[in-house]
């Protein structure tokens, strides 16, 4: 793949991420599973891989279902793009917020990293691959002094 900023996938893949916390922040389960290739991986924070758009739908469904999951926003930031391939892959940290209206409090409910991989299809780019983790001090991608970073 060419250099994704000079040939306009950096902001394609900003709008499908956009698209997809839309779309999961809406419970528009349907909508999510339409970004993923047929043969898409997501990786949940426990490590879970969901296969294919029937075990990706069912991981989104059953998240969505969740009485605590309505009214999280989900913010994806600080966006490394690395060509690889004929595809790209994007290291990404998230954020998850929510605001309980009953007593005004507005909570930063988790954060994390993730490794998510595109290629190009006929309806556009489109997720392969999907990897949440945690961003927790004892396991964050951590990489001491003098130690060589391999993104």
């Amino acid at each position: 793949m060419t250099d994704p900023f000079a040939n306009g996938d950096a902001l394609r893949v900003q709008a499908l991420i956009t698209d997809y916390v839309w779309k999961l922040d809406m419970a528009d389960v349907d909508g999510v599973v339409a970004l993923f290739t047929e043969d898409g991986v997501f990786e949940d924070t426990a490590g879970n891989e969901h296969h294919g758009h029937a075990g990706i739908r069912a991981y989104f469904a059953g998240l969505v279902a969740r009485p605590e999951f309505r009214g999280r926003q989900h913010h994806i930031d600080n966006l490394r793009f690395i060509p690889e391939g004929e595809g790209l892959k994007v290291l990404s940290y998230w954020t998850v917020t929510k605001w309980f209206a009953d007593d005004n409090r507005k909570v930063f409910e988790v954060t994390g990293h993730s490794l998510d991989r595109f290629i190009r299809t006929p309806d556009g780019l489109r997720f392969t691959e999907r990897r949440v983790h945690y961003w927790r001090a004892a396991d964050c991608p951590w990489v001491p002094e003098g130690t060589a970073v391999q993104p």
